[in-house]
């Protein structure tokens, strides 16, 4: 069909009109890339703030450093050399005292003395239980208080070998102390029984009871 002059003008019209916005477009994008060859990379080279003390705050890619006047590392903010999100405090002479981090994706609060031994800490386990362990200076564990496979709290003492020595824990029914020597045999129970009596008995190194009450 034969079109009219008044559509050939406002066909020629909106022609004219996309020629001109496709102009634009292809002039400001080569604005912005010239823009952005002229702009110079991010830089990677920490920041350093410096206060009339001589206490400093680096500020790095990898985190926040704050250090004293006297240069000793006193707290550390961000992801650490094993690629954990990590918050670390250290004492006056730069010791590392307490860290806290994720360890397999589980928190950790992890507390050290002044030789650097790690004496106490604080986390979750793999069932996402929480458990609080007791170190002594050799970093031999002593004390700890977790959850059962059960789901029993449990609160248990160990020798300086690690071994197990004693533990209290309780179920639904009734509360439980076991006491064992060296070897991890049980020497002396006192609580409840499986068959849902209470009582205490004494064992010889064998395991075999000795005394029983009542």
């Amino acid at each position: 069909m034969e079109q009219s002059g008044s559509d050939l003008s406002a066909r020629v019209a909106r022609l004219e009109s996309s020629s001109r916005r496709d102009r634009a477009i292809v002039v400001a994008v080569a604005v912005l890339a010239l823009a952005t060859a002229q702009v110079p990379a991010p830089s990677s080279t920490p920041v350093v703030v410096r206060d009339a003390t001589g206490v400093s705050a680096t500020l790095s890619a990898r985190g926040l450093t704050v250090r004293d006047a006297a240069g000793h590392e006193r707290a550390f903010v961000g992801i650490d050399v094993d690629n954990r999100p990590s918050v670390d405090l250290g004492d006056s002479a730069g010791q590392l005292r307490e860290s806290m981090y994720l360890l397999n994706e589980l928190p950790v609060l992890r507390q050290f003395d002044k030789a650097g031994k790690r004496r106490a800490e604080m986390r979750l386990d793999a069932s996402n239980d929480g458990e609080l362990l007791i170190n002594d200076a050799a970093e031999k564990l002593r004390l700890a208080l977790f959850r059962t496979k059960g789901g029993d709290p449990q609160l248990g003492l160990y020798g300086s070998d690690e071994k197990l020595r004693a533990y209290f824990s309780t179920d639904d029914d009734s509360p439980y102390l076991v006491m064992r020597d060296n070897a991890g045999t049980t020497r002396i129970y006192a609580g409840g029984y499986k068959d849902g009596s209470i009582g205490l008995d004494i064992r010889n190194a064998a395991n075999a009871i000795v005394w029983r009450a009542p």
